[in-house]
């Protein structure tokens, strides 16, 4: 019985990997290019390479396979872009794993909040992929996780870094938007569990962590991890929207983009118990468990702001 999983070097996929190897799961990691698994800290049974525009490398991987679990998404880039992953990325996995004829589970990961609103580029493409997924004539599982945080993300270090850096910090809208991050260690026990049985039938399940907070609780809280006081100063949506788009022309990596833009104002929660009924355990709290911001230099959050990684 092998599992395979896209996206596995990732922020979210070695975490999930990990999480399989620890269960005794024999795992099949699919890689984009050879050196990129030197990133795991236990080397799976199997690497395999390809990418999800690659249905060659897809049928090639699912060979032979039990489980898939697709974790490969962006949200960096444009409509086209999430488009060509996020919906027929996910359409060439799934063609991969009915025709292999071994595939029994399918667990994709989406995001909470994707819904059928093209406005919403990237979570309308979150919602297209599911798409796929429900009409695949696969058996599967269809994981929504609010805002997902842990050690090298891109939310709670781009807003440590404002923090870092500035004594007064912008809050895009009122901040009064609800949010439920849930830490990345947990959406990994989360994904690894769905393979066990305990979520029964084709589902979709929402999760996130323990706490609904407001954006101005969260940046209250990256704060006071870093020991610093900041005066929270609006800024209404409208204005940031130009400073965002020029960024994304002039900088390789800017902290927020424009679809970031669009998810940070939206409410983005799950039930509050979403992990503890469907999965058994209790998720982590933001407050005490980002203690990875705290080592942020001055230097570290500068090139952040500036787009320069």
């Amino acid at each position: 019985m092998t599992v395979l999983v896209t996206g596995s070097t990732g922020f979210l996929g070695r975490r999930v990997v990990q999480r399989l190897l620890d269960t005794n799961h024999e795992v099949r990691a699919m890689v984009r290019r050879p050196g990129n698994e030197s990133i795991f800290s236990t080397q799976p049974a199997e690497i395999c390479y390809g990418n999800v525009s690659d249905p060659d490398a897809l049928t090639e991987a699912c060979r032979g396979v039990t489980d898939v679990i697709h974790l490969v998404a962006v949200i960096r880039g444009g409509p086209r872009q999430f488009d060509a992953i996020n919906r027929q990325g996910t359409a060439n996995v799934v063609a991969a794993a009915r025709e292999s004829g071994s595939v029994r589970r399918f667990v994709h990961l989406s995001a909470a909040g994707a819904a059928n609103v093209p406005r919403l580029k990237y979570l309308h493409s979150k919602w297209a992929g599911e798409q796929e997924v429900v009409n695949g004539g696969v058996s599967y599982v269809i994981i929504r996780p609010s805002l997902i945080f842990g050690p090298d993300d891109e939310f709670t270090n781009a807003i440590a870094a404002l923090v870092r850096s500035f004594p007064i910090t912008p809050v895009i809208g009122s901040g009064n938007n609800r949010l439920q991050p849930i830490h990345v260690e947990d959406v990994a026990r989360c994904v690894a569990s769905s393979l066990s049985g305990n979520i029964r039938g084709n589902r979709t399940v929402d999760i996130g962590g323990p706490d609904q907070l407001s954006y101005n609780d969260i940046l209250r809280i990256v704060a006071r991890t870093q020991g610093r006081r900041r005066l929270l100063v609006n800024v209404p949506h409208w204005k940031l929207r130009l400073p965002i788009a020029m960024m994304e022309l002039l900088t390789p990596r800017p902290p927020i983009n424009s679809a970031m833009l669009q998810l940070i104002t939206l409410r983005n929660v799950a039930e509050p118990d979403s992990v503890e009924r469907e999965f058994g355990f209790q998720p982590r709290p933001l407050a005490g468990n980002i203690d990875h911001i705290k080592a942020m230099t001055w230097g570290q959050a500068l090139r952040s702001n500036l787009g320069l990684g």
